[in-house]
């Protein structure tokens, strides 16, 4: 099956890049089924956090894109309280088959630097008000989520 050499060929590559800001692989024996441990991003609220990740690729990969989600809560305009991520490269209709999951996961990385809110984006309308009016509350309430759901200080 395509899709399943494409994902290890990808694993291999997220081995040898071996990234500070996360690490991911399969669960168990399950190809299609990895779980990844994102880092807050030093100087942001999420600093120090330490965010698990699900993922779930489809039979169709790489022309359609994975399905992820957090499992750890975090406080963020562009993730809801299920745990959706809503970013551009992860909707189907801008999803692109060179996005490979490094890309993935180093996007929600720097996700937590710089949130997707505005026209043409998804996001939670309440979280990206006070993320835009009041950075201070925001950042506060970010801060406290990530130290009682993600460890960080």
């Amino acid at each position: 099956m395509y899709s399943a050499k494409v994902i290890s060929l990808q694993l291999k590559e997220v081995e040898r890049k071996n990234s500070p800001c996360f690490s991911t692989g399969p669960v168990g024996e399950d190809l299609y089924h990895w779980e990844a441990i994102i880092t807050g991003p030093k100087g942001s609220p999420y600093e120090n956090g330490v965010f698990k990740v699900d993922i779930h690729f489809p039979l169709d990969y790489p022309f359609a894109p994975p399905r992820v989600m957090f499992k750890t809560k975090v406080y963020y305009p562009n993730v809801n309280s299920y745990g959706n991520i809503f970013l551009k490269m992860l909707n189907p209709t801008h999803f692109r088959t060179n996005n490979n999951i490094n890309d993935v996961l180093t996007e929600i990385h720097q996700m937590f630097t710089a949130p997707q809110i505005g026209e043409g984006h998804f996001f939670v309308e309440e979280i990206a008000r006070i993320y835009v009016e009041d950075r201070a509350a925001f950042e506060t309430t970010a801060l406290a989520w990530t130290v009682e759901h993600a460890g960080g200080a």
